[in-house]
């Protein structure tokens, strides 16, 4: 993370004008510090094949909380937010060159896909839909945000997906976006097949009839709110439904869509109406029940200021604005005679602090527990003092565009955030990586876990001693097929097959069984005997594809044990 220091001066010197008066910054107190917890959802897979933001958003929450995350996108564009540019993040000099044809890296798409891997898959190619189907049976969890029934159409439903997977957790995110593979109202009623944008959504369940100024046409939200909602209504849901196939041992269908999640989003506004039927109209940034409580002009600036109770209002009227007289009139004494006398009262505070600066009523404001807030930029934002005490950004290397600075993950848990293990993926990183099974023979490997005590020690030793032993027996079967040696590299071959069997490196073991036979010039596919040098030259390829083999399981190992705390082994 982005140390506090790092910045402290330039915030200090900074905000110096806008916060002249406000509490010291210290920068040995950042973010709360302590051990933090293991990820919880550490052993779980998710296989997304969401796109743009409320699937990615759900998905993204997951994968910070430890879950191994599949990014499922289509071949030639990826994820629709890809293209979404300018801007982008500015291409590293030394990017992979397989991602060369690529463009560079949309700063939308990186807003919510860290911690994820991505593949692309071609689901209308019948190998396409089974690769899609074996990472179904190994996953815990599918995402997805079609449109209603167009998975069913290719065999991807919820039916069909628990038959393969029968403790699968199959969430269903709709909807969003022109295109007709996508809806916004959920799995069921009139609407269900309806397409459209996160602000459709915003204009039809009521968002934004109450946005905006109220002589003015009603306004979005300046970020997709009902989106990022719905992703963090899905997200729970998900929880939810993991902890269910935990106790009951079958899956769950989840169905979250953005029209209802906008509705529970209206909250106290959603109440009124129904417990009272009282319709909702716009406030602009003030408060239909609270006065005063919305954003006021100064003389060179804004502030939000927000006098809660009359506590608060004589505080404001009296020490800050040097109007005692106002928390004694009759149309001002309480809350409730304020909102009947708003105009006049807004009035009133709007030429007091026209007549003075905004720095000047900040620090008025200051320390007297009055709520009040200048409106920052976004730059402002990021450069807060609490946002840097708090270290709420965090700098990550990305392959493609070096390193960038992204939004940390914003919860801690016992003092710590949850770490940003990947950057967002660059399309297809992921395609051609092995897979754990692929690696390690997991059953054998659990058995070797098994004898572990209440740390991980015995299996770790032994997975860092099998690195050495296999890393000097490499080096010895160079040495012996320089030497034309077959009889040495069939005994490297066989003790090096034996150690990787025992922990379960099975495309090491594998391998190392070939060169094993072709050393004693066996060739166990034709059953006949070999010449030398057609041993020789049957066993040079090996020495190659043995070390990338090797590599793999190696990656995965030092990974495994990097993310493991003492006593876990899932």
């Amino acid at each position: 993370m982005v140390p506090c220091t790092r910045y402290a001066g330039k915030v200090l010197t900074r905000f110096a004008v806008a916060y002249p008066a406000r509490r010291a910054i210290s920068t040995r107190h950042n973010i709360p510090t302590g051990k933090g917890i293991p990820p919880p959802l550490r052993g779980v897979r998710v296989l997304d094949l969401t796109r743009v933001l409320a699937g990615p958003t759900s998905t993204m929450l997951l994968a910070d909380l430890g879950a191994d995350v599949v990014k499922v996108e289509e071949v030639a564009r990826g994820d629709d937010t890809r293209s979404w540019s300018p801007p982008s993040a500015p291409m590293s000099n030394v990017a992979p060159q397989e991602a060369a044809h690529l463009p560079a890296e949309s700063a939308y798409f990186l807003a919510v896909n860290r911690n994820k891997r991505s593949i692309t898959v071609n689901f209308k190619d019948p190998e396409g839909l089974e690769i899609i189907y074996k990472l179904i049976k190994s996953s815990d969890v599918l995402v997805e945000n079609f449109v209603a029934g167009k998975l069913a159409s290719m065999g991807l439903g919820w039916d069909d997906c628990k038959k393969l997977n029968p403790q699968l957790v199959y969430a269903s995110i709709t909807g969003k976006y022109l295109s007709p593979l996508w809806n916004r109202y959920g799995q069921t009623g009139p609407y269900r097949q309806a397409a459209g944008y996160d602000v459709v959504i915003e204009a039809e369940a009521g968002l934004m009839h109450i946005t905006g100024e109220p002589d003015r046409a009603p306004a979005k939200v300046g970020v997709a709110v009902t989106d990022i909602m719905t992703g963090l209504y899905a997200h729970g849901a998900i929880m939810a439904a993991l902890r269910s196939v935990q106790q009951t041992g079958e899956g769950v269908w989840i169905d979250c869509n953005l029209f209802e999640s906008q509705l529970a989003g209206l909250a106290n506004i959603a109440s009124n109406y129904l417990i009272a039927g009282r319709e909702a109209s716009r406030h602009g940034t003030a408060h239909p029940s609270i006065v005063p409580y919305q954003v006021f002009p100064c003389k060179d600036g804004y502030l939000m200021i927000g006098a809660g109770n009359d506590k608060q209002f004589r505080l404001l009227s009296q020490t800050i604005l040097g109007k005692p007289e106002l928390a004694d009139d009759r149309r001002f004494s309480n809350n409730a005679a304020r909102v009947a006398n708003r105009i006049e009262l807004v009035e009133i505070i709007s030429n007091v602090l026209k007549e003075r600066s905004r720095e000047y009523w900040i620090e008025r404001f200051t320390g007297l527990g009055v709520p009040f807030g200048p409106i920052n930029n976004i730059r402002q934002t990021f450069e807060h003092p609490q946002a840097i005490a708090r270290e709420s950004t965090v700098e990550v290397d990305h392959p493609r565009a070096g390193k960038i600075r992204m939004v940390a993950p914003p919860v801690t848990y016992n003092g710590r955030r949850m770490p940003v293990r990947y950057p967002p993926p660059w399309l297809s990183q992921h395609t051609y990586e092995s897979s754990d099974t692929d690696v390690i023979d997991m059953e054998t490997f659990q058995q070797i876990l098994e004898l572990d005590d209440d740390d991980l020690e015995f299996s770790r030793d032994m997975a860092y001693a099998y690195f050495t032993q296999a890393e000097t027996t490499f080096d010895q079967m160079e040495k012996a097929f320089k030497g034309d040696d077959l009889h040495e590299l069939g005994s490297l071959g066989h003790f090096l097959k034996g150690s990787s069997a025992a922990l379960g490196v099975s495309k090491v073991q594998a391998t190392c069984e070939k060169i094993q036979h072709y050393g004693q010039m066996k060739d166990d596919e034709t059953e006949k005997p070999l010449t030398k040098p057609a041993a020789l030259a049957k066993i040079e390829p090996l020495l190659s594809s043995v070390k990338i083999e090797y590599a793999a399981a190696k990656k995965w190992l030092e990974t495994y044990y990097a993310t493991r705390t003492p006593g876990e082994t899932t």
